[in-house]
């Protein structure tokens, strides 16, 4: 704006302009585009929003909606005040100016989420726009509205084409390294808790006890915590684990708050494509840092700037096979006798009592699978649990033993079958590794992304859905097959029980804490 043009403001109203001009949230072409008067009538668009704009409720950006900032801070809409001022000069660095529906945290720690999804390489702001066209994309930032409005409201966040081409592009990429991350001998919290919900899935709960191991053996001061416990009390460092149960679940909303947030890691295992991974999003994008049960998904966090980090726990040797009381369940009674006892993983491919075994949800991608090759597995001794679960498997006495149940068929299984639950090829730990390898089975998997350890025709077989039955008539009734099935079954056994790698694996996590833990921001 020329010096001859300031004169025409008031004294205020030019401290206003100068505040306004320094702080750089005045978006000009925004402020044109959308108030078209201004546009026409040549006068400097900042100058016009100073001495006009902002009495008249004109937006300076796509972010800062002066009716919404007044009706939460009265004091701004006072007489000749500059609402838009009063944020810039009341919130220094936010660019977010209202909670939307987080109205639990703090707008700093909005602003960083909000800058975090626009970088996070899943989201794209057309394709959140073409999801929800209810939204009016002149006046709205739609990243801003995904963070406040769209997860709380239940909306889709990413478009599967978006999802897609990222995980392609996350695959392709060379050298994927959280190296950066690791401080091998920095200092570390005197007390870490590793929480789950109680009411979610047994599964996470399996994740949660196995992660806290794993920090135990780094030498971390850790207990295994659930969300009954008091957050005033928490430990130095806490770590949710699936963020998209934790916070939603019981007694978990009352610890999702910007205090408790902003200094916690988050523990994601779920994939970007589901609903469920979006519900868990503004706790990891507002966290000090995440760690991540898939390589890429790790990745795609440190594109985004977060401190983020590949980690699977590490498996011991115990395992959670049926105990006596199980015996009484329905899916437990129709086993055969012999596989009721409990197996040994050492047990050799041609010694297991069932061919092929199979546990998941029902999915329209598997719903095709089991209808197409439901002749082929008629010939074999199965045991394939594929059921609608209309809620999670808790720890309720109905639910538990299904997951002891898991493990316990595997440990007496030749093969086990990885079917995703959709297009996409996730490379599902708990499914495959926990689950299969390290109860001695042979995994046989659709195509999955790749995994930095385990290794495709190494420590498990993959094929195709149309030709997995091939692949499986070859492993049981031919030498060859045969052969290879038990040094596969025998490479990823030996994988996991390393303990050079499992002491490794314990002290990255540690190095990856420690590099968080010192960080300021953190």
């Amino acid at each position: 704006m020329s010096a001859d043009l300031l004169p025409t403001l008031t004294p205020t109203e030019q401290q206003d302009f100068r505040i306004i001009k320094a702080s750089g949230q005045f978006d000009a072409d925004f402020y044109l585009a959308t108030h078209r008067d201004v546009a026409g009538s040549e006068i400097d668009p900042l100058l016009h929003y100073v001495r006009y704009g902002c009495r008249e409720g004109r937006q300076p950006n796509r972010n800062f909606r002066p009716a919404q900032y007044v009706s939460q801070h009265p004091e701004a809409g006072a007489k000749d005040r500059n609402p838009f001022v009063h944020f810039l000069q009341t919130h220094e660095g936010c660019h977010i100016a209202h909670h939307g529906l987080l109205t639990r945290f703090h707008l700093e720690d909005l602003s960083l989420g909000v800058k975090t999804l626009e970088q996070l390489p899943f989201f794209d702001p057309a394709a959140y726009h073409d999801i929800n066209r209810d939204i009016d994309r002149a006046t709205t930032d739609m990243a801003e509205h995904a963070l406040l409005y769209g997860v709380p409201e239940g909306r889709r966040i990413f478009g599967a084409m978006r999802v897609s081409e990222t995980l392609g592009a996350l695959c392709a990429a060379p050298g994927l390294d959280d190296a950066h991350y690791i401080s091998p001998t920095g200092p570390v919290p005197e007390s870490i808790g590793v929480y789950y919900n109680t009411g979610g899935n047994v599964f996470i709960h399996e994740i949660a006890a196995d992660l806290q191991r794993s920090l135990m053996d780094a030498g971390l001061n850790c207990a295994l915590l659930d969300e009954t416990a008091n957050p005033a009390n928490r430990p130095d460092l806490c770590i949710f684990v699936a963020p998209h149960e934790f916070f939603h679940l019981g007694r978990g909303p009352l610890w999702a708050t910007g205090n408790i947030i902003r200094d916690a890691l988050m523990f994601n295992t779920e994939q970007p494509q589901t609903l469920w991974f979006e519900r868990g999003l503004p706790f990891m994008l507002m966290a000090a840092g995440v760690i991540d049960i898939c390589h890429q998904m790790a990745e795609s966090f440190r594109q985004a700037g977060l401190p983020a980090i590949h980690f699977t726990p590490t498996i011991g040797p115990a395992r959670d096979y049926l105990e006596k009381g199980d015996m009484r369940h329905a899916m437990v009674r129709i086993l055969p006798p012999a596989c009721r006892a409990r197996p040994d993983p050492a047990t050799s491919f041609a010694d297991r009592r069932i061919d092929i075994s199979f546990f998941g949800n029902t999915s329209a991608h598997r719903e095709k699978f089991f209808a197409r090759n439901a002749a082929f597995f008629a010939q074999y001794r199965n045991y394939l649990y594929y059921r609608k679960f209309l809620n999670p498997i808790d720890s309720s006495p109905r639910d538990n033993p299904l997951s002891r149940l898991a493990a316990h068929i595997a440990g007496h299984s030749r093969i086990t079958l990885n079917i995703h639950r959709d297009d996409y090829g996730f490379f599902e730990w708990h499914r495959i590794v926990k689950g299969a390898m390290a109860n001695g089975s042979v995994v046989v998997s659709e195509p999955c992304l790749p995994h930095p350890v385990f290794r495709p025709n190494v420590h498990f077989l993959e094929e195709t859905g149309r030709h997995i039955p091939n692949l499986i008539e070859w492993l049981l009734h031919t030498p060859d097959g045969r052969a290879r099935a038990e040094a596969i079954r025998c490479a990823a056994l030996k994988l996991i029980s390393t303990p050079a790698r499992n002491h490794a694996h314990c002290e990255k996590i540690r190095g990856f804490i420690a590099h968080v833990w010192s960080t300021p921001e953190a």
